[in-house]
């Protein structure tokens, strides 16, 4: 059997992507209620980075939020998949645009290692390589393009400094050992 052509890999698809039911009819968004439109539809709440990034963190510094962050990282998950949802998250929420997505990626993976850092929790920016896809994988997505691209010693650059100093203000929770309690 002779190999796709790239012609074939293409039309397959434009094929599949095409008879796919999994996507918005054409006109969709006009026929929805005015009165009531979608989080995405609306204009964003956040149009300046510094303020997406204080409304980040003041929801990661929440007591619950913190604790249930930390036991997360501690068991191994990478910071990459807690960033990801929670960004997607905030788009489908009409939080930010797509273009704010990509300017939060980096200072929110800075965010939440300083705070397992404050908190002594060890914890792993990006899982094994081969659970991502390579950089000449045609499929990379640009948000994994930007959180491959993240480099921990870069932090203080990339952060805004009202951010750092809230940062290093944050104390953090008091966690009880399991060895410790009578």
């Amino acid at each position: 059997m002779p190999e796709a052509l790239p012609q074939d890999n293409l039309d397959d698809a434009f094929f599949k992507a095409g008879t796919s039911f999994k996507r918005a009819i054409p006109g969709q968004s006009l026929t929805g209620d005015p009165e009531t439109p979608m989080p995405s539809e609306r204009p964003p709440k956040f149009t300046n980075r510094t303020k997406a990034l204080e409304y980040y963190l003041e929801l990661l510094i929440d007591e619950e939020n913190y604790e249930s962050l930390l036991d997360t990282l501690e068991s191994d998950v990478p910071i990459m998949n807690i960033v990801q949802p929670l960004l997607i998250q905030g788009f489908q929420d009409g939080l930010f645009n797509p273009d704010m997505v990509l300017l939060l990626a980096e200072p929110l993976t800075y965010m939440i290692a300083a705070l397992a850092e404050r908190a002594e929790v060890p914890f792993t920016i990006m899982g094994d390589d081969d659970e991502y896809p390579s950089e000449e994988d045609e499929d990379l997505s640009i948000l994994d393009e930007k959180l491959k691209g993240v480099d921990i010693q870069n932090m203080d650059e990339d952060l805004p400094k009202e951010i750092a100093s809230k940062l290093k203000s944050v104390e953090a929770p008091k966690r009880a050992s399991l060895l410790g309690e009578r």
